[in-house]
């Protein structure tokens, strides 16, 4: 089926060329890592991000403690270069938590206007064991920025092979 091949070949370039952009990115990555290990606060925030943030799809992080988000706010802000706008925020909350309260908080937390907050998740009473109450919530700041993720991992690879060298 020879016409059906023809319309694979576009689609499997387009993927080819993607994957060698991904790789100069993390490439490209890895070496800043060099120049910036000896900046605590930038290790800090590639170290929170290593233990708390998303690994796949989109730059993310989750955090009940508004201390820690300000931090990776901040973070984002100057390391990663993050334009206001481009920030998403969203509530998870327990059922009985003030969803208005609360997005008010985080937005003075975060300087992120109320605009930017997407629909908040509640948990339903009865849907698990509540330890402990999470008085404003968790908060989840999302980036949808591929490339920044990339870079991200990248910065993350660098700093290991350069403390624990090249797995395998």
């Amino acid at each position: 089926n020879g016409s059906y091949q023809g319309r694979l070949i576009g689609p499997k370039a387009i993927q080819r060329r993607r994957i060698q952009e991904i790789d100069a990115i993390q490439v490209q990555a890895r070496t800043e890592t060099q120049d910036r290990r000896h900046d605590p606060l930038w290790l800090a925030g590639l170290m929170l991000y290593w233990a708390e943030g998303t690994k796949a799809r989109y730059v993310a992080v989750a955090n009940a403690d508004p201390h820690v988000i300000t931090f990776m706010m901040w973070w984002l802000r100057t390391a990663c270069r993050v334009e206001e706008c481009r920030f998403r925020l969203q509530l998870h909350l327990h059922s009985g938590q003030d969803e208005h309260r609360m997005v008010e908080f985080w937005s003075r937390v975060t300087g992120i206007p109320r605009s930017q907050f997407t629909k908040s998740f509640v948990k339903r009473e009865g849907s698990g064991k509540r330890k402990r109450v999470l008085y404003w919530g968790t908060l989840r700041v999302r980036v949808n920025d591929r490339n920044l993720l990339y870079r991200i991992l990248g910065w993350i690879e660098g700093f290991s092979e350069a403390v624990c060298g090249p797995l395998a």
